[in-house]
């Protein structure tokens, strides 16, 4: 599996050990800047507008992260990933 892969589903266990009262379950934070927001979304070769279409996200959203006016969250940021990582994928899920 890729290494993005691998950090998101050991965050989302360590998530679940920390809920289930684990309180010593480590915490991976990943920040993404403006410039990352930006290189993700040119290597799919898709504008804003287009960006946002197909990933189902906010045309004003997509432009605030990248003008560094916004900062996605950490579920925003995860699927940032997913698409970075493996953007075909994700396009295929939203289309199921």
């Amino acid at each position: 599996m890729s290494e993005a892969f691998e950090e998101i589903k050991k965050g989302l266990e360590d998530g679940v050990r920390f809920a289930k009262g684990d309180k010593t379950a480590g915490t991976l934070v990943v920040v993404l800047t403006p410039e990352d927001i930006r290189e993700i979304r040119a290597n799919t070769g898709l504008s804003q507008a287009a960006f946002a279409r197909e990933f189902q996200l906010s045309p004003e959203t997509i432009k605030g992260w990248e003008q560094g006016k916004r900062r996605p969250d950490a579920a925003a940021t995860n699927f940032l990933r997913l698409i970075r990582a493996q953007p075909e994928t994700v396009k295929e899920v939203l289309r199921a």
